[in-house]
């Protein structure tokens, strides 16, 4: 009971936690769309206001041109020249050229009203030509220098000109074009450096609470070792005692109670053997590592198992890697004892053990069984010490083993077996 209570504890502290990191990359994510969205709001604004100073450019354009065609003294070519005008041409009403300079329309064409804006204050049109960066400006004027008894109604929106000549200007907007993009380069970096700023971030924030939760790990690791200490040191004084007690006990009653002895006795072997194992948890967990032949290390503990274990090596005859021999021992004698536990009842043990040779000097030892498999939730939990799913089990095993493995730079994991069941992989450096 009490295992489940702190399980189910320590998985109300994780959803609360998992809850919280969620919350926290939420806000994060929440704040790089803004900062994204206010980057398109200030482009946009940017383009507009790029927009309207190119639109005044070409109003200040025009009025220089009129001004130039009262003038006698000022010559149409300067005016060009300073406002970066490419041409300029006055038609009749009726789209016919009676004065040009530069490059115009030889006849004013009627479609080009429809693909252009007006400006509600002057009454003119305005365009920009993005593939030849050219601004085109159109307006109505009674101040032209050549003046025409002609008038027409122009359908496209609806515009009514009583004005006697329409004055075309074709005007250079490299400037304009060149601005835009510097604002959508500058959009494109801004935007670009903001998702770096929030991977990165993101980045560290995932690898603080990882680090975080490896602290409270080890924290507790730590508090664990004290307390098992201590534990096992005042658990082991008793048992001995007990088994003392036992064997006196067997030679003074009678058979009728040796049944109940061989209970204690069995129940007392299991807690020196629990001790024992939270002693080696604890110990040095490397050993006395020596060169070892995988193949004839794992066939020696067959005769405990019955021998029903299929063994598949043929890929290599003879594999050598630095290990103690009984931690080896210990480690794959439980890794085979979880294996046939995990067989369903009713059904006959399906264990084998395919020892191969892996990439980069690995020999790579595989333990696979037909069990129940490990689920999800608890494939997390299996190597934290006391964590098990057994009904009479210690959780002390799969810890033990990791920290034996880790020890000489390997590594053990448990994945779903295809078809059913679970392998534990077991990945060691092979001794040349």
């Amino acid at each position: 009971m009490m295992k489940k209570g702190g399980a189910k504890i320590l998985d109300f502290l994780e959803k609360k936690s998992s809850k919280f990191s969620l919350l926290i990359e939420i806000l994060i994510s929440l704040c790089f769309i803004s900062v994204v969205i206010l980057i398109v709001v200030l482009s946009i604004s940017f383009v507009n206001v790029a927009e309207l100073e190119l639109e005044n450019s070409s109003e200040r354009a025009f009025n220089a041109v009129l001004m130039a065609m009262r003038d006698r003294d000022v010559a149409i070519e300067d005016t060009m020249r300073e406002y970066s005008i490419n041409g300029i041409g006055v038609y009749s009403p009726s789209g016919n050229l009676l004065y040009s300079a530069g490059s115009v329309y030889p006849r004013l064409p009627v479609n080009l009203f429809s693909s252009m804006d007006r400006n509600m204050v002057t009454s003119s049109l305005f365009s920009f030509d993005d593939d030849n960066d050219v601004v085109e400006y159109i307006r109505a004027s009674s101040q032209a220098v050549i003046p025409s008894s002609e008038s027409i109604l122009l359908p496209i929106r609806n515009i009514s000109l009583s004005y006697p000549n329409i004055i075309y200007l074709s005007i250079d907007a490299s400037s304009y074009s060149s601005e835009l993009v510097r604002i959508r380069i500058s959009s494109l970096t801004l935007t670009v450096v903001t998702l770096l700023i929030y991977t990165l971030v993101l980045l560290v924030y995932r690898q603080n609470k990882k680090y975080k939760a490896m602290l409270v790990r080890q924290e507790s690791l730590v508090r664990l070792g004290q307390a098992a200490r201590t534990l096992t040191h005042e658990i082991k004084n008793p048992l001995s005692a007990i088994t003392i007690q036992i064997a006196l006990l067997k030679r003074t009653l009678g058979k009728e109670n040796l049944d109940d002895l061989y209970t204690i006795e069995h129940e007392t072997k299991r807690l020196i053997e629990l001790t024992d194992k939270v002693s080696d948890f604890l110990r040095n967990p490397r050993g006395n590592p020596k060169r070892i032949d995988v193949v004839e290390e794992i066939t020696k503990l067959f005769p405990l198992f019955k021998d029903k274990i299929n063994l598949d090596s043929s890929s290599l005859d003879c594999a050598y890697v630095s290990f103690d021999s009984d931690r080896f021992r210990s480690v794959f004698e439980n890794l085979i004892k979880n294996a046939f536990e995990a067989t369903r009842e009713g059904e006959e043990a399906d264990v084998s053990i395919l020892i191969k040779r892996a990439k980069k000097g690995k020999i790579e030892i595989l333990v696979m069984d037909r069990g129940v498999g490990i689920s999800d939730k608890d494939k997390k939990k299996v190597f934290d010490p006391f964590f098990t799913t057994k009904i009479h089990g210690s959780g002390i095993g799969l810890s033990i083993s990791t920290q034996f493995v880790k020890a000489t730079g390997g590594s053990l994991m448990l994945e779903k077996r295809n078809g059913g069941g679970t392998s534990a992989k077991v990945t060691l450096n092979e001794e040349v």
